[in-house]
């Protein structure tokens, strides 16, 4: 048999869907194989408790109290469910969670995800030009990458969502032609991906959909803007069940991260092409030596080097602030993309342009094969194309069982059926509280979750009344809670969780009790019935299913009829927010860790003047740093006023010296964890408090404490010290006193 003769009877073989199909699910069963076979345990990292727990507390409201998942009461004191980035459940897989619970049900979405990122790469490669056998032979190689593998081990379901974006981008350019079905999968692809929880998918989403249309129109290919517009309104209400609950929490406490990535190219190799000598490691974003080869090859036809622009884009990105200039850096100055940390992420998008590289070498070497008269290179091309990729899905499939293995297993939380209590809590072991009905008290977020602090894990009763009277609790659920009280005068009755305006009473007024949640009701007795139904839930999901009906209406029609179609359900959320008010939630006295007033008019008797100006119009005025002996702790306040705008970008780093302890309070952007620098009204001081716990291993020696300030969320740099009145001052950072800790 020729090799000529070989190829088409693979072409042909490839062209049956449902041989596709098989070999699609075998190759992920197979690679996800060492996460099926232990998917009776539980993963125990600490990541992976937070994320399973937001899973779990869905099912559990869904199955044991019949009620859509809308408030969380198991973390933090309670918090908006659909209004948790990070949270899964308002996704399709969900049903898996339901079918075989919580803990079972992960390595069973982690298959079907690998199976939509195969079947979704190989139908780009297909809509991209690339035959079935190039297309089918090189899924793989996204499909199976070092994401979907290392992702899991850490508890980080939510990346999986990148399975999506090849079905994404092949609705993008559907649209761009002008066809329905093109808008419709944009759509049902981004409320999916926003359906799925995350913080980088649905953002680095975009910027792939924005270059694939930016290179529609460099390559002079037609594009039907009102086609491509109604797909982003359809998207935007078939999201906004999600995007909405999202977009207040967020705008509520905003999302808080320190740093970014800084890689250099061989820091760029080694997490596309994995640790030296192979299988020594997982790989994060594996996409193996043996397929770049082959991919480099499509570089061989004039049409395909647009990859080679695309993927230098991508890496680019991935290098963070490690090229100058950096690209990462201009992104972030965009509103969404300024929560963005990891600039690596976008290696997803590299591994995808291998991929339609590894598709269009295939397909053109097949086609070199079957000339009348093949080139003496046409030949070797071949197989060389072909042995790329069987060389690099074994390795892949390797990856997948070097992450499993990774994996520090437990046996899953028991269940407890009891009345519901607030715990003090542990971040380390936070899925055991849920399904023992306790409620974690120790919130660990990347956004600021609005948690009162006068949560109590010590209180007799979950509820309370402020007042005479009598209280008796007649039902408890995670969004409905009923009482019976009987006053003689008015009174609040008072719930140990957090405030959040959703909640409606039946009786009375809901309101804040220093952040805690409180209804005040008025004398006599009373039936209070109160349920969480937020206008954003509640109006995101109106709009979300009015934007079901219109893609169903607009399959037919004119492009301008469907772009009406589509704005439909977005007006219709305008107006139910316009209807539907909400008080605004309540302003909050910002205090510090012992309770300190941190907006004042000068800094507090005792603190050292300093006078320090920072280039951003920002002045460090004084500096208090002791040794409490009451429990041995170090406190640290910094003193922070400023001359008129702030960049909301602006951090503090702190760091203490000798020692290898570089950074013992981490960067922060937040004073005191409740304030942000730009809050501080003109004229006012804001204080920065910090409680350091001194290791025993630091005791007996001099620290030099270093404070400056860098754009946290901006570029990484560091803000220069203008004025240092006195104070010593190296790389842009002030001395800002020394410590004996015996």
């Amino acid at each position: 048999m020729t090799l000529a003769t070989l190829s088409r009877r693979l072409e042909r073989l490839t062209r049956n869907p449902w041989t596709r199909a098989c070999f699609f699910v075998a190759l992920a069963a197979v690679a996800v194989l060492p996460y099926l076979f232990t998917a009776g345990s539980f993963n125990a990292f600490r990541d992976a408790q937070v994320l399973w727990l937001y899973e779990d507390a869905a099912r559990r409201s869904v199955l044991d109290f019949g009620q859509l998942p809308l408030w969380n009461p198991d973390f933090c004191g309670g918090l908006p469910a659909l209004g948790t980035p990070q949270a899964r459940f308002a996704s399709p897989t969900f049903l898996l969670t339901l079918l075989f619970g919580t803990t079972r049900a992960e390595p069973v979405t982690l298959f079907a995800m690998v199976v939509l990122a195969l079947f979704g790469a190989h139908r780009l490669a297909r809509e991209h030009g690339a035959t079935q056998l190039g297309a089918t032979l090189a899924a793989p190689l996204f499909g199976l990458m070092g994401l979907f593998a290392c992702a899991p081990f850490l508890g980080w379901f939510g990346f999986l969502g990148f399975a999506l974006l090849p079905w994404l981008l092949v609705g993008v350019r559907q649209a761009a032609r002008g066809q329905a079905s093109g808008a419709a999968l944009v759509a049902l692809s981004t409320a999916f991906i926003v359906g799925f929880g995350g913080t980088y998918v649905a953002p680095l989403s975009l910027v792939a959909c924005a270059v694939e249309v930016g290179l529609l129109l460099l390559r002079r290919r037609r594009v039907e803007l009102l086609t491509l517009a109604s797909a982003v309104l359809f998207a935007a209400g078939l999201s906004a069940f999600r995007l909405w609950p999202v977009w207040e929490e967020l705008h509520r406490g905003p999302r808080i991260i320190s740093g970014q990535s800084d890689l250099g190219v061989s820091a760029l190799g080694g997490l596309l092409f994995g640790q030296w000598p192979p299988f020594t490691g997982e790989c994060w974003y594996l996409v193996t030596i043996p397929a770049a080869v082959t991919a480099a090859l499509a570089l061989l036809r004039r049409r395909a080097r647009w990859l080679a622009f695309s993927l230098l884009t991508w890496l680019w990105l991935a290098a963070g602030t490690g090229i100058t200039p950096s690209l990462f850096g201009l992104l972030r100055e965009l509103p969404v993309f300024s929560l963005l940390r990891s600039s690596e992420r976008f290696l997803v998008l590299a591994v995808l342009t291998l991929t339609l590289g590894a598709a269009f070498a295939l397909t053109d070497a097949a086609a070199r094969l079957r000339l009348r008269k093949p080139a003496r290179f046409s030949r070797p091309l071949w197989g060389l194309a072909m042995a790329g990729v069987l060389l690099a899905v074994p390795w892949l499939m390797q990856n997948f069982s070097l992450a499993a293995n990774r994996r520090t297993l437990a046996a899953a939380p028991r269940e407890e059926l009891r009345p519901f209590h607030q715990a003090r809590g542990n971040r380390w072991v936070a899925a055991s509280f849920g399904p023992r009905s306790r409620g974690s008290l120790a919130c660990w977020e990347a956004y600021g979750v609005p948690q009162s602090t006068r949560l109590r894990a010590d209180a007799p009763q979950e509820s309370w009344l402020k007042g005479e009277g009598t209280l008796e609790e007649r039902s408890w659920s995670p969004q409905h809670l009923t009482f019976h009280v009987e006053l003689a005068q008015p009174a609040r009755l008072v719930i140990n969780q957090n405030h959040h305006r959703g909640w409606r009473s039946s009786v009375g007024e809901v309101v804040s009790e220093e952040g805690l949640l409180a209804v005040a009701l008025p004398a006599g007795t009373h039936e209070v019935s109160l349920r969480f139904l937020p206008t954003s839930a509640v109006g995101g999901i109106a709009v979300s299913l009015l934007a079901a009906l219109a893609l169903l209406l607009s399959r037919r029609g004119s492009a301008v009829r469907r772009l009406q179609v589509a704005i439909a359900p977005l007006v219709v959320g305008l107006v139910i927010g316009a209807v539907w008010t909400e008080p605004p939630f309540p302003s909050t006295t910002p205090t510090g860790p012992e309770g300190e007033p941190l907006i004042v008019d000068q800094p507090p008797p005792g603190a050292r003047p300093l006078g320090v100006r920072f280039g951003a119009d920002v002045r460090l005025d004084a500096v208090t740093l002791e040794l409490r002996p009451e429990d041995g702790r170090v406190r640290l306040e910094l003193d922070w006023s400023h001359g008129g705008s702030i960049n909301p970008k602006l951090g503090v780093f702190v760091h203490i010296e000798p020692g290898t302890l570089k950074r013992i309070a981490a960067d922060h952007l937040q004073l005191s964890d409740g304030l942000y620098l730009e809050q501080v009204p003109l004229g006012k001081v804001g204080r920065d408090i910090l409680l350091v716990d001194v290791p025993s291993s630091k005791r007996g020696q001099g620290w030099n404490v270093w404070v400056g300030l860098w754009e946290m969320r901006g570029n990484g740099q560091r803000i220069p010290v203008t004025e240092p009145n006195g104070a010593t001052t190296v790389e842009n950072r002030v001395l800002v006193g020394t410590l004996n800790v015996p």
